[in-house]
């Protein structure tokens, strides 16, 4: 599900941003796959990671003639890993109702050198390319010529603050979400559903307005100046060359908006903890028994009780909290079951997206599974399925390290790892950056004496080192996610949306500073049951990924902080830093006493 139950996702190549294709060979794919047609007769079974074997992918790339491309260790999970085949299987979809970019945007002068060469062509890509177009650079973008496949759901203020309201093709007053038998939590937001055509158009014709021009194809390899090149022009163009095309795109600074697969052409940070991964499996289908067992008014935002397992047919919606028939709410012997849950669109009479979805696991939890506890899921709730019209696989990689800021080549969107590590939120978050990404690729452009030292101001303003704090956060919670058995889960969850709207709200939308996150921590922390708060204190304590979260708040390059580079909402003061490493080692401290006082 591209439409993410805590948010709007991007797979790793969304299909429309699958420029830097990594190709496999997939026995079961054959073409495209259209969009409306009944795809019932599709199996999609996914491989255990044990047995599956990663083919070798045919792709070159460079970053200059002396600098060899090494993948680190998370590449291959920030491209699907051993579900690869299914991921791409998304993204080779077609949609006959939307219309070539090549049929809207003028075509690439190859002969010129564009001011910024932007490298896929999926939300994050157009609107970053449009937004550069406005300020008036020269932009030329690259990449396959694809339509938007995915399921986007989104929070409807969030687009109406965006001025994207109407490419949202329905709306729910409320999103509700069910942790445990009897327990239903009406969140008080309203949710809606992304019309691809629609924000597709919107997104071109900004770029047509803006004099944004377009060359269709596969960028293999990527060239920055030599060094000898530099040392007689600082500003020499890197090349960005075009399967099929004789003539290389040239440009003054060029940036990767092709998500997962860009890895290949970036460097990153390498104290981190790893890549995990979220995946979902969902059908649009002409169903019976909905309305029967939700509230066809409202969107179904969590389900995570336990209907997959353990309950015949029917017999769900009969459950009471405490009277499982398994006992122990269904519960027993699933302490190292990895968690997952029913996200739901009533889409109007029979009409319903329904996906079965793992917020966040490592490694990630295959397709099959999930395809399984879907169906399993509808089976107990009395829901039959009658016709599907569309299936959709999911993945999602998040977390890792973020990339280095000393490289020639920057990157935006999911590329750049704009995907909440907690949640999967990405294509709201890099919209909502989008004119500030440009506006320092502009400035950059501007100011910087070299294409080199342009590079390096894109990224510090892209990720300050407040950002990078906010970041580290974000990674912890993940972390922890993976980690919660359903139980566990269930009690976070509840937690979570017992905060102020301020909290739950903000660190859904990436909103929250490095010290608005401290207070989100301790707010959780007071209002959690204890099993939560020794979990919290055991995982800050003792995980790596609490060490790297102190690393990242108290020692790593403060004095960034205090450089205002005008990208994102959040502008760091002394204050506000000293107050975050006091606050920081208040916690610990605390959770210190709290950990002595539970053993």
């Amino acid at each position: 599900m591209q439409s993410s139950a805590l948010g709007l996702r991007v797979p790793p190549g969304n299909s429309a941003a699958f420029t830097l294709i990594i190709k496999h060979n997939v026995p079961h794919q054959s073409g495209k796959l259209p969009l409306t047609r009944n795809r019932a007769n599709i199996t999609a079974q996914a491989a255990s990671p044990s047995t599956t074997q990663q083919t070798s992918p045919s792709f070159s790339s460079s970053l200059s003639n002396s600098d060899t491309i090494n993948l680190d260790p998370n590449q291959a999970n920030r491209e699907g890993s051993y579900e690869a085949p299914l991921v791409q299987l998304q993204a080779s979809k077609e949609d006959a109702e939307q219309p070539s970019i090549a049929s809207i945007l003028p075509t690439v002068d190859a002969s010129t050198v564009a001011d910024v060469g932007i490298v896929g062509c999926g939300p994050a890509g157009l609107a970053l390319a449009a937004e550069l177009g406005k300020r008036g650079l020269k932009v030329a973008l690259i990449g396959h010529d694809s339509p938007f496949v995915n399921n986007y759901g989104v929070w409807r203020d969030e687009f109406s603050d965006l001025g994207l309201e109407k490419c949202l093709d329905f709306v729910w007053k409320d999103a509700i979400c069910y942790f445990r038998e009897g327990q239903e939590v009406r969140v008080g937001r309203a949710y809606g559903r992304v019309c691809r055509r629609r924000l597709r158009e919107e997104l071109l014709q900004r770029c047509l307005t803006a004099g944004v021009t377009f060359l269709p194809g596969e960028v293999d390899q990527v060239n920055p100046p030599t060094a000898s090149a530099m040392a007689e022009n600082p500003w020499s163009p890197t090349e960005l060359h075009v399967k099929g095309h004789a003539q290389p795109v040239r440009c003054k600074l060029a940036t990767l908006a092709s998500g997962a697969t860009a890895g290949r052409l970036l460097k990153y940070e390498t104290d981190a903890p790893g890549v995990a991964a979220q995946t979902a499996y969902g059908i649009e289908a002409e169903i019976e028994g909905y309305t029967d067992a939700y509230d066809p008014n409202s969107m179904l935002f969590m389900d995570f009780r336990r209907h997959h397992s353990g309950l015949y047919p029917g017999t769900a919606r009969r459950q009471q909290f405490g009277k499982h028939p398994n006992g122990a709410q269904g519960l027993w012997g699933t302490e190292k079951e990895t968690p997952s849950f029913l996200y739901a669109m009533p889409l109007g009479g029979n009409r319903v997206f329904l996906e079965e979805t793992c917020l966040v696991a490592k490694p990630a939890l295959p397709f099959a599974v999930l395809k399984r506890r879907l169906l399993r899921r509808c089976e107990a709730l009395g829901i039959k399925i009658k016709e599907i019209h569309e299936e959709e696989w999911s993945y999602i990689p998040t977390g890792g390290a973020l990339p280095e800021s000393n490289q020639p080549v920057t990157a935006f969107g999911a590329a750049a790892n704009l995907v909440h590590p907690a949640t999967g939120y990405s294509i709201a978050r890099s919209l909502r950056e989008a004119p500030a990404m440009a506006a320092a690729l502009a400035a950059a452009l501007e100011e910087q004496p070299s294409s080199k030292s342009a590079a390096k101001f894109v990224w510090d303003a892209l990720w300050t080192q407040e950002k990078r704090r906010q970041a580290s956060f974000h990674v912890f919670g993940m972390e922890l996610l993976c980690k919660l058995d359903l139980n566990n889960t269930a009690d976070f969850f509840t937690t979570f949306f017992a905060l102020p709207n301020m909290f739950w709200r903000g660190f859904l939308a990436s909103k929250l500073s490095s010290t608005d996150l401290l207070g989100f921590a301790a707010a959780t922390f007071v209002l959690a049951p204890v099993g939560i708060k020794a979990k919290l204190v055991s995982h800050l304590l003792t995980d790596p990924a609490g060490q790297y979260l102190f690393r990242v708040y108290l020692g790593k390059n403060i004095e960034q902080c205090e450089e205002q580079v005008g990208v994102g909402n959040s502008t760091v003061t002394t204050t506000g830093v000293v107050g975050a490493m006091i606050g920081l080692v208040a916690m610990q401290q605390l959770f210190g006493i709290v950990l002595q006082s539970t053993s």
